[in-house]
C-alpha cells in the first residue's frame, strides 16, 4: 500500500505519529514544502516519525526565473501568499492521497491527481470556521471543487464536523477520529528543575507555542503581571517556563520588560520532541490562552493534549475546540481576557487538591480518549472503509 501525506509546509512530528503507528505498515511519502512555518516545525523533529519527502514547491522557490522574481516581489510588498507549484503527475503510483484542508493549493492538486489517475483521496479538516479562508472567488471555486470531488473527509472535531456539513458535504461522506497524542510517551513523573535553575519551592507556569498572537501568550504576561502582585501571592515565587519560538520573539521581549517580569520569565526555546514530557513536568500548571481571531480558532490544541496526557493541571482559554478537547479535565475561562485568566490562575494556584484532582482527571481523559494508538485504528478503520479492503 502506497499513500501519499500532503500537508505543504504544515509537517510536524506530532501530527505524523498516527501514520507511523498505521497496521501493515505502508510505504507513506510525504509532499513538503520548505518555508520559516516548516523550519520552526523541523527544529521540533526529534526523527521518531520519519518518512521519506518529497519535495514540493512554492512559485517563489522554482519556475521561471523572472516569474519567480515576481512573485516575490508581490510577496514582499503587495502581500501576495506564493502559489504552490503543480506536481499532480507525480502522485499517480499512489494508493491513496491524504492531504489536510478544503483551502490549500496541495488539496487541489490532491483532487487533480484523485480525478486523472483514479486514486482515491481523503481530507483532514481542522478548520472550524465555515466558509473560511474564502478571501477571493478562485479559493472558493477551489473548496467547492474539493467538496465535490474528494473521496472521505475525515475530522478530529464535531467543530469541525459541523463546519463541514454547513459548507454542503454529505454527513456520509465524514468521518470523526479523536486526535492522539503518545500515552506512553507523555506520562506523569519527576523533573529536574535543578538542570533550569528552577527553585523545588517554585510555582511554575508552562506556556507551550508560538509568539503569535493568536497563542495569547501577551494575555498571559498581563495577568502574569497581576498574579506577582496579588497580595495573596506576592510572597510566591512564581515562573513562567516559555517553550516555542518563531515570529514575534522581540515583541513578547518587550512586553515583558515593559511589565517589569524578567525575573520571572524563563525562555527554553523550541526543543526536540522527545524532550517535551520532561519540560510538561516541571509545570504546576499548563496555560493555554488561546485567543480566536477572525479566520482562525483553536482546532484542537496537542500541547494541551499533551499536558493533559503528563497529567498537569491546566488552565485553558475556550476558543475554538478547547472546551470539547478538555471536557471538564481542565479549568476553561473566557477568551483574550487577561483578568478572567489571572482569575483562574489565582484559583488553580490557591487550591493544591484542586490542582492534584484535576490533573488526575486530565490524565484519565488523555488515556481514555486520546491515545495516538486509537488514532491510528480509527484512521485504518477509516481507510478500510474508502477502499473497501484492509488496510
Amino acid at each position: 500500500m502506497n499513500l501519499a501525506l500532503l500537508m505543504g509546509n504544515r509537517f510536524n512530528p506530532w501530527h505524523l505519529r498516527p501514520f507511523r503507528l498505521l497496521p501493515n505498515k505502508p510505504h507513506i511519502v510525504c509532499f513538503r514544502a520548505e518555508s520559516e512555518i516548516q523550519r520552526y516545525f523541523s527544529e521540533r523533529d526529534d526523527g521518531s516519525a520519519r518518512f521519506p519527502i518529497e519535495p514540493i514547491f512554492f512559485d517563489t522557490q522554482a519556475g521561471n526565473p523572472l516569474i519567480r522574481i515576481k512573485n516575490r516581489l508581490l510577496e514582499r510588498y503587495a502581500h501576495r501568499e506564493p502559489r504552490i507549484l503543480p506536481f499532480a503527475d507525480r502522485l499517480q503510483q499512489f494508493d491513496l492521497i491524504q492531504t489536510w484542508e478544503l483551502f490549500t493549493d496541495w488539496t487541489e492538486e490532491a483532487v487533480n491527481a484523485g480525478s486523472r489517475f483514479r486514486i482515491p483521496v481523503s481530507v483532514m479538516v481542522w478548520d472550524n470556521i465555515p466558509f473560511n479562508m474564502e478571501t477571493s472567488p478562485a479559493i472558493r471555486r477551489r473548496k467547492q471543487k474539493v467538496i465535490e470531488s474528494a473521496s472521505l473527509f475525515l475530522v478530529y472535531t464535531e467543530r469541525s464536523r459541523r463546519t463541514l456539513l454547513l459548507e454542503g458535504v454529505a454527513e456520509e461522506r465524514i468521518i470523526r477520529i479523536n486526535p492522539g497524542v503518545d500515552v506512553e510517551l507523555f506520562v506523569p513523573g519527576q523533573a529536574d528543575r535543578a538542570a533550569w535553575g528552577i527553585k523545588e519551592d517554585a510555582l511554575v507556569l508552562l506556556f507551550v507555542g508560538w509568539f503569535l498572537p493568536r497563542k495569547g501568550l501577551d494575555v498571559l504576561l498581563f495577568a502574569l503581571h497581576e498574579l506577582v502582585h496579588h497580595t495573596r501571592l506576592e510572597k510566591r515565587d512564581i515562573r513562567l517556563l516559555i517553550v516555542g519560538s518563531g515570529p514575534g520573539r522581540e515583541r513578547i521581549e518587550q512586553l515583558i520588560e515593559r511589565l517589569g517580569l524578567r525575573q520571572h520569565c524563563l525562555f527554553i526555546g523550541s526543543r526536540p520532541y522527545s524532550e517535551m514530557p520532561s519540560l510538561y513536568r516541571l509545570a504546576d500548571i499548563f496555560v493555554f490562552p488561546s485567543v480566536p481571531t477572525p479566520q482562525w480558532q483553536e482546532q484542537f490544541g496537542m500541547a494541551l493534549l499533551e499536558a493533559m496526557a503528563c497529567g498537569i493541571p491546566t488552565v485553558a482559554a475556550a476558543s475554538g475546540a478547547i472546551p470539547e478537547i478538555a471536557g471538564d479535565a481542565a479549568l476553561l475561562c473566557q477568551t483574550a481576557d487577561f483578568v478572567a485568566l489571572h482569575d483562574a490562575l489565582e484559583k488553580m494556584i490557591s487550591d493544591a487538591n484542586f490542582r492534584t484532582s484535576l490533573g488526575q482527571a486530565a490524565r484519565l481523559r488523555a488515556e481514555t480518549y486520546f491515545d495516538v494508538r486509537k488514532t491510528a485504528a480509527e484512521l485504518a478503520a477509516a481507510y478500510e472503509k474508502l477502499l473497501g479492503k484492509s488496510f
